[in-house]
């Protein structure tokens, strides 16, 4: 397969790019990096175009194997493709077409433990819930009344690439708590004034951590349906976490008490 050479910065595909990284797209996305572009591959993501630095590849394999796949391959010199990637580039950047993310097609399974992120704006804190729900082993994450876009630049990169791994769906809160309730899954919401610490619940059979947006944290509707209630205790001379840093705590909190652990 020929590959396309371009050498100019000003070529209207690399204007494409650029403008969809500043304005997004309902139908596409950007995976930048090998780390992302290796995930929106093994998650099994539709690429578009790939566009390849060779000076700056280490590893060509990954570039034919989405060659295969169908992607476009594209070349481009390494200062053209500084203009591209933000960050340290490291010569990969593709084109991913968005995976669909209705809430009716998760299939998490008999006792799934799911994450569940309500009303968060910062797209770097919700790109770091999704990479750590998938670290610890989650079965899906519902994103419910999304402030911010699920395939946002900054959620691939703070996912680093884990949103096309992990089965993802967004939904109203409503739609979210009714599907839970239909697959008969535990509710567990964080909130600071809780009166019971997150390592102080079960997290097994089929449960759902949930954790709310960085203003105003869970709405009444969650912590209404709520099974348990769980805070994080705070000793020191603060009373709030990053919503992205609570998830780590609870989660893997979760995660252990599935697997056995203290």
């Amino acid at each position: 397969m020929t590959r396309l050479l371009i050498a100019s910065s000003a070529n209207g595909r690399l204007k494409a790019v650029r403008r969809l990284a500043r304005r997004g797209s309902p139908e596409l996305c950007l995976a930048e990096g090998e780390r992302a572009v290796r995930a929106a591959v093994g998650g099994g993501a539709t690429i578009r175009e790939l566009y390849v630095a060779p000076e700056l590849v280490t590893r060509s394999e990954l570039v034919e194997a989405a060659e295969r796949r169908g992607a476009d391959v594209v070349e481009i010199p390494a200062a053209v493709f500084s203009t591209l990637a933000g960050g340290r580039p490291d010569g990969l950047l593709a084109v991913v077409e968005r995976p669909r993310t209705p809430l009716a097609a998760l299939a998490p399974g008999a006792e799934p433990l799911v994450a569940v992120a309500v009303a968060i704006e910062r797209p770097g804190n919700l790109g770091t819930i999704v990479r750590t729900a998938c670290a610890v082993g989650a079965h899906a994450l519902v994103v419910a009344d999304p402030r911010t876009d699920l395939f946002h630049r900054d959620v691939v990169r703070g996912s680093v690439g884990a949103v096309f791994r992990l089965p993802c769906a967004t939904a109203s809160t409503s739609e979210a708590l009714a599907w839970l309730r239909e697959l008969g899954i535990r509710v567990v919401a964080t909130a600071p004034s809780a009166p019971t610490p997150y390592w102080g619940v079960e997290y097994t059979g089929a449960v759902a951590v949930v954790l709310g947006g960085e203003r105003h944290g869970l709405p009444a509707a969650w912590l209404d349906a709520a099974d348990e209630r769980v805070a994080i205790p705070m000793p020191g001379p603060v009373d709030s976490l990053n919503v992205a840093v609570a998830a780590g705590v609870v989660l893997c909190a979760a995660a252990s008490s599935r697997l056995g652990g203290a």
